[in-house]
This record gives structure tokens, sequence and C-alpha cells, in this order.
């Protein structure tokens, strides 16, 4: 029983090892777009809503990112934060 415990919980820490790196490789261009909807938020009013919706959509996106980053760090270094 304790072997397949080991075996899960090895399991568990390579996916969060690899969700992590995915996040980091995705958080550089979900940075620059929001930098990019933030940069263009005046002007058409139309296009205002759109880009405020956008921003806090990228917003989420990127602390998701952040947060999966920073598990994945946790793992790497041997230890595993619970998913709150």
């Amino acid at each position: 029983m304790e072997d397949w415990k080991a075996g899960l919980r090895a399991e568990l820490r390579a996916i969060e090892i690899a969700n992590g790196d995915a996040a980091m490789a995705q958080l550089p261009s979900l940075l620059r777009r929001l930098r990019s909807h933030e940069a263009a938020l005046g002007g058409n009013p139309i296009l205002a809503l759109y880009r405020r919706w956008r921003i806090r959509s990228l917003s989420r996106a990127v602390a998701d990112a952040r947060w999966h980053a920073e598990q994945g760090r946790a793992a790497r270094l041997g230890g595993l934060d619970p998913r709150l």
C-alpha cells in the first residue's frame, strides 16, 4: 500500500512540475497581451468594453499561470502546497 502511495505522490509531483514549466512558458506572452490591452484602453467606447473584459480575463490567466509556476517550483524543490 505504501508503494502505491509513493508512486502516486511521485506522479503528482511530476505533473505539478510539468504544469509549472508550461505556465512559465506561457507567462511572457500573457503579460505582453495584457500590457497591450491596457495600453490601448482609451479611444472607442465600444472597444473599451471589450478591452476591459479582456484585461480582466488576462489578469486571471496571469494569476493562474503564476500560481501554477509557483506550485511547480515548490514541487521541484520537494514540497507540494495543498490546493486551496
